[in-house]
């Protein structure tokens, strides 16, 4: 059966169960605009990685294949979340495509939970404590995404075990800088998933749109 004409939220869903010519399809028909989206809030930039409408697709398809695993209904919302998502991929590329790959490994041992990003709905209970863990991950590795790089960056190296004092060495500044970058960071991502978790995620692209 043709998949021209299925919606996004059947496309990612059945991405989701392994259908690769979903993807496909996703791509094809979304990546002009997510390339519009990105020159205009890098401008010419990317261009110091190469071609940049490869850049930007071959992101794409790394965020989709290795990143958060979200499903929701509308084209606009799906497109304007991969979009930013590729943005921040993009500027903070090598600490992003690490997180992304190293992320995707841990999820195996935990389950496939997917995220429904549509208006919020009464919780499904878990059914266990590991379904649980994995779902909270996945919601946090969402909201990561969505984030600053430079947030981002002190995330990543606080999540991967460095006390202030590292985390200080490493971007130059003093302990007490750090642990304040840490905290507002920490802060920033706890917003955008509760808002995330509310349906709220118009306000966090709104907030991200290039300008017009």
């Amino acid at each position: 059966m043709s998949l021209d004409g299925a919606s996004t939220f059947d496309l990612l869903a059945r991405w989701r169960a392994g259908d690769r010519e979903a993807l496909g399809i996703l791509l094809s028909r979304d990546i002009d605009w997510i390339r519009g989206f990105v020159h205009k809030r890098l401008g010419p930039s990317p261009r110091r990685f190469g071609n940049t409408d490869d850049f930007v697709q071959e992101a794409a398809v790394r965020v989709l294949h290795d990143g958060p695993r979200f499903v929701l209904a509308a084209r606009e919302q799906f497109r304007a979340l991969l979009a930013t998502i590729v943005v921040n991929v993009i500027r903070n590329k090598h600490t992003a495509y690490r997180r992304l790959k190293r992320d995707a490994a841990r999820e195996q041992s935990l389950g496939t939970s997917v995220l429904y990003l549509d208006a919020p709905r009464d919780k499904t209970p878990q059914p266990d404590e590991a379904a649980e863990m994995a779902e909270q991950r996945e919601w946090l590795r969402l909201g990561f995404f969505l984030l600053e790089p430079k947030d981002q960056q002190v995330l990543d190296l606080y999540w991967d075990g460095g006390a202030d004092a590292e985390i200080a060495a490493q971007l130059g500044i003093d302990p007490h800088a750090a642990h304040m970058r840490r905290q507002r960071a920490t802060e920033r991502l706890t917003r955008a998933v509760m808002r995330l978790k509310q349906g709220r995620l118009d306000e966090i692209l709104a907030a991200q749109a290039p300008d017009k």
